[in-house]
């Protein structure tokens, strides 16, 4: 799959720059939509409250800023529906499941509900396109940009690849739709493999 990006004319910014030229463009998205494409299993998020709950051992403390974050979420998601495009999501999930995973679709279950679409896809399913390396982490906006999003080793935000070759970014977009096409609905995979869990490792410790 990476070899859509070659001699594609990418330019490589910085954490700033692409927050930046992300927001810039967000609002402009249209039609087409957002489509977003997460592969790797844990990020660093940040000082964002759940996150530092979860990563402290309070589970039960990660779990109620979730549910304290809803009348941001209604609001926000409310603005993207004004707007009118929709929030697309491919979630790639490895075996046996990593904690972070577990307190990620928490919240997107909650996102979920308040309009973005998330589908989650066994790791096994995309194996096929890895064989020169995991999927890069992609953010689709409308038919304007695509950013294949960079991190740290530990998962810190490190700015971004930008492509804006109309032919680059509708076949990013193809790709991350036929991934969530193949994919199932959180809807249906949250209450069957996430909702019943035990706290996660790195809550229980």
């Amino acid at each position: 799959m990476r070899e859509l990006f070659e001699d594609a004319d990418g330019v490589r910014i910085g954490q700033d720059a692409y927050q930046s030229d992300f927001n810039e463009r967000f609002w402009r998205i249209g039609p087409e939509g957002f489509w977003k494409l997460e592969r790797m299993q844990s990020y660093d998020e940040g000082d964002f409250p759940s996150w530092l709950a979860f990563r402290r051992g309070d589970w039960d403390a990660s779990l109620r800023l979730i549910e304290e974050s809803r009348p941001e979420y209604a609001d926000y998601y409310g603005k993207i529906a004004e707007a009118g495009f929709r929030l697309r999501r491919v979630r790639i999930v490895e075996r046996p499941l990593d904690p972070y995973i577990q307190w990620e679709l928490n919240i997107l279950h909650v996102k979920n509900g308040y309009g973005e679409d998330v589908a989650v896809l066994d790791a096994e399913r995309v194996a096929p396109y890895e064989g020169q390396g995991l999927l890069p982490e992609l953010c689709v906006l409308g038919d304007e940009a695509v950013y294949i999003v960079e991190y740290t080793p530990e998962g810190v935000p490190d700015g971004a690849l930008v492509f804006t070759r109309p032919d680059v970014v509708a076949k990013a977009r193809a790709f991350v739709r036929e991934l969530y096409t193949a994919g199932e609905e959180l809807g249906s995979y949250f209450p069957r493999e996430i909702a019943g869990l035990e706290p996660p490792r790195a809550a229980a410790e």
